[in-house]
């Protein structure tokens, strides 16, 4: 929706942290959001990634922008998530528990 994308967009531009997942960083490369960093899409999917520096990864972190791969890639995801949002230590801790080697 228009007002879904528009706060997706406010959010980036006040460099808050945006992620997206399987398909779903194309519609932040279609706002401009991935131009110039590091990201990953699902496989065939990178013709709609824009400008941005693809990288075969299951997720990237480029400063705020968080992508990930697809759904099978959804731990490595989350834990990046957890990283930004909380810190190393609070993602290993999770890892940890969920026993991720």
């Amino acid at each position: 929706s228009e007002e879904a994308m528009n706060a997706v967009k406010f959010a980036a531009d006040n460099g808050k942290f945006t992620a997206a997942i399987c398909a779903g960083p194309t519609v932040l490369a279609d706002l401009g959001i991935t131009t110039g960093k590091r990201a990953t899409c699902y496989p065939g999917c990178e013709g709609g990634m824009g400008n941005a520096i693809m990288v075969q990864e299951a997720a990237v972190r480029d400063d705020k922008l968080i992508t990930g791969t697809s759904a099978g890639c959804a731990i490595p995801f989350g834990l990046a998530l957890i990283e930004a949002l909380r810190g190393k230590e609070a993602a290993n801790a999770v890892a940890e528990q969920i026993v991720i080697r």
